[in-house]
């Protein structure tokens, strides 16, 4: 029988984040390198952070939210910093809602999602315009965010499921 979450060491959940976030930085960078790629691919570090700092937030601290960002953009061939600059703002404004906690309920975690993704886009898109000098196209990060909207449920569902039926993510 197994012993409940708290009395276990977190250790292999610990593992388990970091291996989902390289995995999500893995299938999010690879369609770029091949052949160019199409647009088509949901932000799946930022949906694996945010899965995260909802689940168990102490495993992902700001510093892991910056890795994330700086790897994000090292593979992506992206401007260093972007997505650090808009995982950080996005992340840390949704952790600064604290009042309802880690929610059992697929729609909360949905709206919240929205409102991460909908900070993420605008600040990727201003930061990554300061540093070419010109307007950046608008419309990669919109379909990346349509993806990302579109997809998040099922990621969330499976998190949300397995967390109700093993306690296993149980707040």
């Amino acid at each position: 029988m197994r012993s409940p979450i708290d009395t276990r060491p977190p250790y292999g959940l610990m593992v388990w984040a970091v291996l989902s976030l390289i995995l999500a930085l893995a299938f999010y960078a690879a369609p770029l390198r091949i052949a160019n790629g199409p647009d088509l691919m949901p932000m799946l570090p930022l949906m694996t952070l945010f899965i995260w700092s909802t689940v168990r937030p102490r495993f992902i601290p700001p510093i892991v939210i910056f890795v994330i960002g700086i790897l994000n953009d090292v593979l992506t061939g992206g401007v260093l910093g972007v997505w650090a600059l808009a995982y950080l703002t996005s992340l840390t404004i949704a952790r600064s809602r604290d009042e309802d906690g880690p929610t059992r309920e697929f729609g909360p975690v949905w709206i919240r999602f929205l409102v991460v993704l909908a900070i993420a886009i605008p600040v990727a898109w201003s930061a990554g315009s300061l540093a070419i000098g010109q307007p950046a196209p608008v419309r990669p990060l919109l379909i990346e965010g349509v993806a990302s909207a579109l997809m998040f449920p099922l990621l969330a569902f499976i998190f949300i499921r397995r967390r109700n039926l093993r306690g296993t993510f149980g707040s």
